[in-house]
């Protein structure tokens, strides 16, 4: 089990297992600037939460956190459809990950 902390919707945090997660997609957040995104999928919880990195400090370190996000916020930053959610729904292990970077 690899335990990630995160924000969700309601704003109360919660953790996931991120070896129980499935990887959606990869791109760049539009909640912070700059910063790289993965969204995956939590099959236990149906819901999709963003990991962000910041881009590396001038020392090589990076802030990241996590944060659970809408189907309108995936629609608006990354263009998948309704019908591409749903399908993640459905079955999440045969997702191909779209690459939006």
């Amino acid at each position: 089990m690899i335990p990630c902390n995160f924000t969700a919707l309601d704003g109360s945090a919660q953790e996931l297992d991120l070896d129980s997660v499935f990887d959606v997609v990869l791109g760049y957040s539009t909640q912070r600037s700059g910063w790289t995104a993965t969204v995956v999928f939590d099959p236990t919880r149906g819901s999709f939460i963003e990991l962000r990195s910041a881009p590396p400090d001038y020392r090589g370190n990076s802030s990241e956190e996590a944060e659970e996000v809408s189907d309108q916020y995936l629609n608006d930053a990354f263009q998948l459809s309704v019908a591409q959610l749903d399908a993640v729904r459905h079955a999440p292990a045969k997702w191909i990950l779209v690459n939006r970077r």
